[in-house]
């Protein structure tokens, strides 16, 4: 491999598809996912929400109003039903995806056999955690997960959570904060996280970033030369919504 050739995979290997390749297609849809790997991306988030029965989803909104179009909550359905349920985001993208439908976890786990080098950060959303309790929560998932484990760091905003996907044996835990001094807490020391996620305006401006002792990746950023700021000032990866659009300026 050529110089030119590593750094445009070290460059893409530091981005994360955020709900896949978002900007131009329904989010948290197996077609975003697709999309965003075509597209190049090594590394991708979704998030996860628990059906009537249990059975983990591809969806963010407790409520179905925002991507689906319709009224009802994520809970109160099968997977059966939610399957068949639209996933198309209508107010920002109109009709154009009427036909996509909301995803089971299954079928990213399918599509991620097949991309080996892909990571995928699970983000498990406190609905389902509250819906189902810790443990049924963390089976079904993890369950579900089991043929891609490797490929897989399970997150969440939850710590209490992640203490105890932690204490299941989950190799990769992450975790998702809304305060850099969250960092002190003792709940995430005894975590030990692999991941911290955050809002990129929510660090110091005199935060030491380039000797953490975990992955820290930042959120939500589009702009090609706002990523490599801060990619240069030492974060781990930089997540997007426009996936295609940063690695498109990848350098020559």
């Amino acid at each position: 491999m050529d110089d030119k050739a590593g750094q445009s995979n070290n460059y893409r290997s530091r981005l994360v598809a955020h709900r896949g390749y978002q900007k131009l297609y329904p989010e948290n849809t197996l077609l975003a996912y697709q999309k965003a790997i075509e597209a190049g991306a090594l590394s991708i988030e979704t998030d996860v929400l628990l059906s009537a029965d249990k059975k983990p989803l591809l969806y963010h909104d407790p409520t179905l109003k925002r991507v689906s179009g319709c009224k009802g909550r994520i809970k109160d359905q099968t997977l059966a039903e939610l399957i068949r349920t639209p996933a198309f985001e209508p107010r920002r993208l109109g009709q154009e995806f009427r036909n996509q439908c909301i995803t089971p976890l299954s079928d990213l786990v399918a599509l991620l056999k097949t991309h080996p080098q892909v990571t995928a950060y699970i983000e498990v959303k406190k609905g389902a955690i509250t819906f189902a309790g810790a443990s049924e929560t963390y089976a079904s998932i993890s369950d579900c997960l089991a043929p891609i484990a490797s490929q897989c760091i399970i997150i969440s905003f939850d710590h209490d959570f992640m203490v105890f996907v932690r204490s299941q044996g989950w190799v990769r835990c992450g975790i998702a904060i809304k305060r850099w001094r969250n960092l002190q807490s003792a709940k995430i020391q005894a975590i030990k996280p692999d991941t911290v996620f955050i809002n990129y305006r929510k660090i110091p401006a005199k935060a030491k970033l380039d000797s953490l002792d975990f992955e820290l990746v930042i959120y939500e950023i589009d702009e090609p030369a706002l990523a490599r700021k801060w990619l240069a000032r030492g974060v781990s990866k930089v997540e997007s919504f426009d996936i295609g659009g940063l690695i498109a300026s990848e350098p020559e």
